[in-house]
């Protein structure tokens, strides 16, 4: 490659995906950056190129050979390179998130038949009842949660569900998955949060010695049951991907239906439009995935050295994509900043772009759906009490709500056949 009309030096610039600044004003943080430098360096956390406009992107996003996924874990020394977030997390890979082809392949068949639309499809109604159980369990007192009573459970629970893990203990599985996002890396309370899903992983083990002794439904028992070359999947990797399809399932679907929900709460006209015009909600909601961009931004490094945008990229460096930039991009959207429920048509990533485009992406959309047509059926009227509502701290990965009380005029349970 001719590096030599490639712009010198690099494009440098203050910018943190950490900091409170990039919190509260990311959208304008980004605007700036497409204006100035859609593509840049900076020197935070040890350095690392920042992509904000949609071009780009989607090119870095679409070529994996060249922008790779791959973690790579020592379990001896707990250390990690690559990966999907900045700093890398001591952990061991996600699979198959965290993965390239050829393996990632593999393991993306074994997953496949249980996230397309017709095998999601075929779970609405019980997610139908899972989240009227969970709306029974707080309707006669007139409030609730939105996130620790509706928007984190319900995705627990339909993941669980799709695993094929029963258990009644279900909390200790939403929970963890929620603190992961938001609680101080640095802090006590983080190393609890390490321990419960040390503890998941433990329960994942144990699924995976008992769905090898007696097969039984669901996708877990069907990966477990499954062979890669001929032979048996490590046990330590099974239990990866348990933990990849609960952190893929729980919190990124929550923060989207805090955002919608508090969204419609500041916008009544949007709300009653919805409740009056059914047919209007796939529509609506892809914009509200835009706008919110469920997975703000992920990470790639090179493989090589590369050209993107005038910039050199060099074999080694991290990319910081930035989907929640992409989807506020001028070029790519009219009024980009602006929540256009109607908007057509609608090419957002706000799950993703490329091969690692998000596997439950339908799964989401069938979870956002029954939960905000459960809050506007019963709960019509609800009130959110903003002064007592808390945002996420950082919005590095996701951007959600830590709770979010809302009041509303209390009614019947529906005995809809499930108890929680």
């Amino acid at each position: 490659m001719d590096t030599s009309e490639l712009q010198r030096p690099r494009k440098v610039v203050a910018f943190d995906h950490l900091s409170d600044e990039f919190r509260t004003d990311w959208i304008k943080t980004f605007r700036q950056l497409r204006e100035t430098a859609p593509i840049a360096w900076t020197e935070s956390h040890g350095g690392y190129w920042v992509v904000s406009s949609y071009e780009h992107v989607t090119r870095i996003a679409r070529d994996w050979e060249t922008f790779s996924s791959a973690k790579h874990y020592d379990p001896v020394t707990h250390t990690a390179t690559g990966g999907l977030t900045i700093p890398t997390f001591p952990a061991p890979a996600s699979i198959p998130i965290e993965t390239d082809p050829p393996v990632w392949n593999v393991y993306r068949d074994l997953l496949n038949p249980f996230f397309g639309p017709k095998a999601v499809e075929a779970r609405g109604q019980k997610g139908e009842q899972m989240v009227s159980a969970l709306v029974d369990r707080v309707i006669e007192r007139g409030s609730f949660d939105i996130v620790l009573d509706l928007a984190n459970p319900l995705p627990a629970l339909m993941t669980l569900d799709l695993l094929g893990i029963e258990t009644d203990d279900w909390h200790r599985w939403a929970e963890p998955f929620h603190e992961l996002v938001y609680i101080e890396k640095t802090s006590k309370e983080f190393l609890k949060v390490l321990d419960d899903l040390n503890w998941i992983r433990g329960q994942l083990a144990k699924e995976v010695a008992a769905n090898r002794a007696k097969p039984k439904p669901g996708l877990f028992s069907a990966v477990c049951n499954g062979q890669i070359g001929g032979k048996p999947i490590a046990e330590a990797d099974l239990v990866e991907i348990g933990m990849m399809v609960l952190v893929g399932g729980v919190d990124t679907t929550t923060a989207l239906t805090a955002n919608t929900l508090m969204y419609l709460h500041k916008n009544r006209s949007a709300r009653k439009h919805l409740i009056d015009n059914p047919d209007a909600w796939p529509i609506a909601r892809e914009e509200l995935i835009r706008f919110f961009t469920p997975v703000h931004n992920i990470v790639r490094h090179a493989t090589k050295d590369v050209e993107v945008g005038g910039q050199l990229i060099s074999k080694g460096d991290r990319i910081l994509m930035a989907y929640s930039g992409a989807n506020h991009d001028a070029a790519a959207f009219d009024r980009p900043d602006d929540i256009v429920l109607g908007r057509m048509p609608n090419k957002h990533v706000g799950f993703g772009n490329g091969i690692h485009r998000c596997l439950g992406s339908f799964v989401a959309r069938l979870m956002w759906d029954v939960m905000v047509k459960e809050v506007l059926n019963r709960m019509p009227d609800y009130e959110v009490i903003e002064t007592e509502a808390v945002q996420y701290p950082l919005v590095s990965s996701i951007n959600g709500w830590i709770k979010i009380p809302a009041t509303f005029t209390p009614g019947k349970k529906v005995a809809a056949g499930m108890r929680l």
